[in-house]
Formats: C-alpha cells, structure tokens, sequence
C-alpha cells in the first residue's frame, strides 16, 4: 500500500513537473515572438512555481471532490460547496505563487518580483483558477467513480466464490450422510453371517472416517489423493464381497497432481458396486482410467456389471457428482453415464486441469 502511495505521488509530480514545462515553453515561445529576449529563466519560475502550487494544493481539492461530488441526487447542496472551495482553492494558488516567486526571485538575484495590482491579479488569475478547479474536481470524481465501480465488481466477484464454496461445502456435507448410511447398511447386512468380517469392515470404516473427517474444510486434492481414500472405501467394500470385487487403477503421471473435488469420485464406485453386482457374474470388475487430453482430465469408470438404463433417473450420488462439477467447473465440465455393448457401464467426467488448489 505504501509502495502503492508512493508511486502515484511520485506519477503526479511528473505529471506536473511536464504541465509546468509546456506552460513555460508557449509563453517563452510567445515572448520569442514578440521579440523579447532574456525572459527564459522568469518564464520557468513562473510557470513551474504557478504548476507545483497547485499540486501542493490538490489534496484538498481531493477533499471536497470526494466529499461533496456533484451528482443528478446532490447537486443542489454540493455545487455551492464546491464553488466556495473553487474561490478558496484560487485565493490559496495565487497568493502562494506571490510567496514562492518572490522569495525564489531573491534567492535568484533577479531582484523584487513584480506580481502587477493585486487587487487585479486575484480575479485575473481565478479566470483560469476556476478552469483548472473544474477539470481537477472532475477527473477526481470520474476517477472515484471507476475505483468504486472496481470494488463494488471485486467484491461482487469475491462474493460469488465464496457462494460456490458455501454451495460446494454443503453438496459435501450432504455426501457423507449418505455415503455413511449406504456403508452402515452393507455393515449390517454381514453382521449376523460373519461377524468378524462385519467387525474388520467396521475397523476400516472408521479409519476412512477419521480421514475424511480430517480434511473437513477441503474441497480439492491431488487426484493421486483421491484415489488413495478411495482404495480405502474399496478395501470396506472388498472385506464384504472378498473375491467378488477387483478394482484396478491406471492413472498417466501428468494427471496425478491434477486437482479434484474431495470424494467425488466415491458416490460413482458405490453406485458401481451397489447396482453393478449380479448372480451370474463371476466377479464385478472396475477399472478407473484417468489421463489428459488437450488440457483437460479425463477420467473414466468402467465395469462389467448389471449395466446402465439409460431412462433411469439419476440417484442422489449421481446428482451430487453432476451438482459439484458444474459449480466447480461451470459449462467446462462433462458427465456422461452409459451402458457398455458388453454389459456394464461406462461413466466419464472430465473437467479443465489445473493442479492442486487445496490449502
């Protein structure tokens, strides 16, 4: 901020600093072509005393232009003050280029600087005073003007992240609900068959829990991340069905720092596992492919279960898979769900590659 400050004091003293030159060079010129010679260093005085008195005074043409703009609301009640601070501001001007000329012009050696009648000089001067107190108070409110409508877009930008982020949370949060039921019942459905498989799918759900509950707040990690919590689910999963259930993973190096929602992969393995197992089927095998492609991540789930109807209606981990890409991603993601020819279903979501951006 201070850097900031600096910078732009430093821009309005160059900015005055080349006023002041042209001003000297148009009435040197002019003096040139009245054939008046020797007047180049009163010229230079003049004019650069008459341009930086007015950048000393621009913080308070700041402080009226800011604080009485003239608008089509306020007009009425800020034009007077702004006229008063027009009369002030060329009372101030003048009488300040009168100090530092005479003062200037003695150190010189140039002898008592002669500023004409006073009397007339301080009209004369707020002629072009007002001109300059105008166009000052203007760019001054044009510019608040465009720095508040900056804010007001960043601030209406910030607002809508933190509303996908409010939104993203809250399709987690509607997640491990469900998720959680979903495994308690596979749990309960073991428990009066095997009661030592139904204690060590216990066992491994509490440490899947402990994981999960560990990352409250985070919404994206590496892919390689998800995909070790989910072998973690796999392997409850694998405890109940043993040999029934093979799940294989084949994921290209670039895409293993790619960043993912935070078990979005999971409702998509429990609908393969749930609705993929058959009595025919020797064993449900699925494989999670993920690779990239033209700057996007391309994952696919596939298995050679009970297969896909393409007129069912999407269950509540679908939707909320479909839900968190498209607030995460926008219209740059794609999900598509079909039924493989050889039995099966085919689930692929892609969405743009961007590493990591947990925190």
């Amino acid at each position: 901020m201070k850097t900031q400050r600096g910078r732009n004091r430093l821009l309005l003293f160059l900015l005055f600093t080349v006023i002041g030159l042209l001003f000297f060079t148009s009435y040197f010129l002019d003096d040139l072509a009245r054939m008046q010679s020797g007047t180049a260093l009163q010229r230079f005085v003049e004019e650069m005393t008459g341009a930086y008195t007015v950048l000393m005074l621009l913080p308070g043409i700041a402080f009226v232009a800011k604080r009485y703009p003239i608008s089509r609301f306020s007009w009425r009640s800020a034009l007077p003050i702004a006229l008063l601070g027009a009369l002030v501001y060329t009372a101030a001007h003048t009488t300040l280029m009168l100090i530092t000329r005479t003062i200037i012009f003695a150190l010189l050696g140039m002898g008592r600087y002669d500023y004409g009648i006073m009397f007339y000089r301080y009209p004369m001067e707020a002629a072009k005073d007002v001109i300059s107190f105008a166009i000052i108070y203007g760019c001054i409110h044009v510019f608040g003007q465009l720095e508040r409508g900056r804010k007001a877009e960043l601030a209406a930008a910030d607002l809508q992240a933190k509303l996908a982020v409010a939104r993203l949370e809250n399709l987690r949060l509607q997640l491990h609900p469900h998720f959680l039921f979903n495994t308690l019942n596979a749990i309960s459905s073991v428990m009066y068959e095997d009661v030592r498989k139904a204690d060590e799918m216990l066992s491994k759900l509490s440490d899947f829990l402990r994981i999960v509950l560990d990352s409250s707040g985070v919404q994206h990690v590496p892919l390689a991340e998800e995909l070790r919590v989910e072998q973690m689910y796999v392997d409850i999963m694998r405890t109940r069905l043993e040999r029934q259930l093979h799940v294989n993973v084949v994921v290209d190096g670039g895409a293993r720092d790619a960043g993912i929602p935070f078990m979005l992969l999971q409702p998509l393995l429990e609908n393969s596992i749930r609705h993929g197992l058959r009595s025919d089927l020797g064993a449900l095998e699925i494989d999670i492919r993920a690779h990239l492609a033209k700057g996007d991540v391309i994952i696919d789930i596939i298995d050679n279960g009970a297969g896909y109807a393409p007129n069912g209606a999407h269950g509540h981990g679908l939707r909320n898979v479909e839900s968190r890409l498209q607030t995460t991603f926008g219209a740059q993601a794609a999900f598509s769900i079909s039924a493989r020819p050889g039995g099966g279903t085919h689930v692929r979501l892609s969405y743009p590659y961007e590493a990591d951006r947990s925190a």
